[in-house]
């Protein structure tokens, strides 16, 4: 019985610790969630940026601009998490070759704008 008086007491003093602090809380979750999708969406990248590396040694050339979409597909079809073709904003991807033996791969990242500080790009390779 004094086992679980002490857990509701401790259990109280932890609600009223959370409540008394909402904002904090409510921000160091906001800000956890943030760069968590910004980890997820770096590691997307080079996943995909992998990917094409291995597309130029297999076939001499990067996918078009125009199927890279379905290029994703079918890269990463075991993928069922979420589409590849979107980073963790649900932005799509921005893919431009740089000449025949490079590409840009661009996230518009939190703000979901491309060419603001805060895009996330890989170029490759």
């Amino acid at each position: 019985m004094i086992e679980i008086m002490r857990r509701l007491i401790v259990g109280g003093m932890a609600i009223g610790v959370i409540v008394a602090n909402s904002d904090e809380v409510t921000r160091f979750f906001d800000e956890t969630i943030a760069m968590a999708q910004s980890i997820a969406t770096a590691g997307d990248m080079r996943s995909i940026g992998d990917m094409l590396d291995y597309e130029y040694m297999k076939k001499g050339r990067f996918p078009p601009k125009k199927a890279f979409k379905a290029w994703l597909a079918r890269t990463f079809a075991e993928n069922n998490l979420k589409p590849m073709t979107e980073d963790h904003w649900g932005t799509p991807y921005l893919y431009e070759e740089a000449g025949r033996k490079a590409y840009q791969l661009r996230s518009a990242g939190p703000d979901k704008i491309l060419g603001t500080f805060d895009d996330m790009i890989r170029t490759g390779p």
